[in-house]
């Protein structure tokens, strides 16, 4: 699913994750969340840490859009109610709860292994 954000809400997601992949790192696999688990693997495969790069030069008043699995939106909307956020932090969440409630009635369909929204 795509998320239009501003580079600020952008760093939310960033810090939210990087503090909480610190904190999982230090658990064995097996005293992890599952929750906790599935945010690592976005966290390496997906690359944020050097999206984070690109996301500084962009301009702080426009949107842009970001792809973000549904799984892992939900994970997020679910774990950042839960924690101490940051402005920026709080941001993101307000956008992400915004995301998942607009899109909510929408059905998703599989196609050839990917999620199309109708």
């Amino acid at each position: 699913m795509k998320i239009s954000l501003y580079p600020g809400e952008f760093f939310g997601l960033v810090e939210f994750l990087r503090v909480r992949i610190e904190s999982a790192l230090t658990l064995s696999i097996h005293e992890r969340t599952i929750y906790e688990q599935v945010l690592i693997e976005y966290w390496e495969k997906g690359n944020i840490g050097k999206s984070a790069i690109a996301w500084g030069l962009r301009s702080p008043r426009q949107r842009y859009r970001f792809s973000v699995p549904i799984s892992v939106m939900r994970i997020l909307h679910q774990e950042m109610q839960h924690y101490d956020l940051s402005m920026y932090g709080q941001a993101f969440l307000a956008r992400l709860d915004q995301e998942l409630i607009n899109n909510s009635d929408r059905q998703y369909q599989l196609i050839r292994g990917k999620t199309r929204i109708k």
